[in-house]
C-alpha cells in the first residue's frame, strides 16, 4: 500500500487530507509519487495516522513504498537545451 492508496482507503480527497493537515495539497502530492517523503511534527504526525486510520507502521511503509515506486519509474526525457542557452567552454581559468 502506498501513500496514494492509505489516502483512498481512508476516502479523502487530496485536498480534503491537505486541508485537515494544514499543509499544502502539493505536499500531498508529492508524498503520493515519491518525490518527498511526509515531515512532520509528532502532533502532525498523530493526526495523519487517525486520519488515514492507520497504524504508525502502515504509514512509513506507504511512504518507503511511494518512495521507493517513484526511482522503480522510467526517468524522463533529458532535457534539451539550445545552442544558445549552453554557456561555451574556455580554457580560461574560473577563479583568479
Amino acid at each position: 500500500m502506498d501513500m496514494q492508496v492509505l489516502r483512498e482507503r481512508a476516502g479523502l480527497s487530496r485536498a480534503e487530507v491537505a486541508f485537515r493537515l494544514a499543509i499544502s495539497e502539493t505536499s500531498v502530492r508529492n508524498w503520493e509519487a515519491g518525490r518527498t517523503e511526509p515531515t512532520m511534527t509528532p502532533k502532525k504526525y498523530l493526526e495523519a495516522i487517525r486520519l488515514f486510520r492507520c497504524t504508525p507502521e502502515e504509514l512509513a511503509s506507504a511512504s518507503e513504498k511511494s518512495i521507493n515506486q517513484r526511482h522503480k519509474r522510467k526517468p524522463g526525457r533529458p532535457k534539451r537545451f539550445s545552442e544558445n542557452q549552453v554557456a561555451p567552454v574556455t580554457d580560461a581559468p574560473v577563479c583568479s
